[in-house]
């Protein structure tokens, strides 16, 4: 696949929704017609990882330009884009939700984990106990607890 495949996640379907970092697009590869993937976002927006939800739409991080998108999987069309709290530079990367609804997205290069309650649009940001830590992947338990490794400081977190 072309255009540096990056993230993925499977729709309520079973649909695989693939991140192309490198072609600034993430859509479904629809296996049974071949047609490949239906592109979702556009120049510079660079995405990276996708996750889907209780509700069985998708959220996607636009590394690119700071935001992170809504996606409804039926239509590969953005819903809704979020300016992430740190801005175009934070570099929105791991991306989570929770049982909740609740979206987790790491800033990479601010050393923070961003939470959006999608109901209100409000965001709270925690700020990591230690400084590079490079989150690319997180992941929420049963319990509400974000669970993180940091690639670049080698360490296990959880914020709880």
């Amino acid at each position: 696949m072309s255009g540096g495949p990056y993230g993925l996640a499977l729709d309520k379907l079973g649909k695989v929704w693939v991140c192309r970092m490198g072609a600034d697009k993430m859509g479904d590869h629809r296996h049974e017609d071949r047609q490949g993937l239906r592109g979702v976002h556009g120049a510079g927006t660079m995405p990276r990882r996708v996750a889907a939800a209780p509700d069985g739409t998708l959220w996607v991080t636009l590394y690119g330009v700071g935001r992170i998108a809504h996606v409804d999987p039926a239509s590969a069309k953005v819903v809704k884009e979020y300016d992430m709290p740190a801005g175009e530079r934070g570099g929105p990367y791991a991306i989570t939700v929770d049982g909740a609804g609740r979206l987790l997205v790491s800033e990479i290069e601010k050393d923070t984990i961003a939470m959006l309650d999608p109901k209100t649009g409000q965001f709270q940001v925690f700020s990591l106990p230690s400084r590079n830590e490079g989150i690319r992947k997180a992941i929420v338990d049963a319990q509400g607890r974000l669970w993180y490794m940091g690639s670049h400081s080698g360490k296990l977190g959880v914020i709880e």
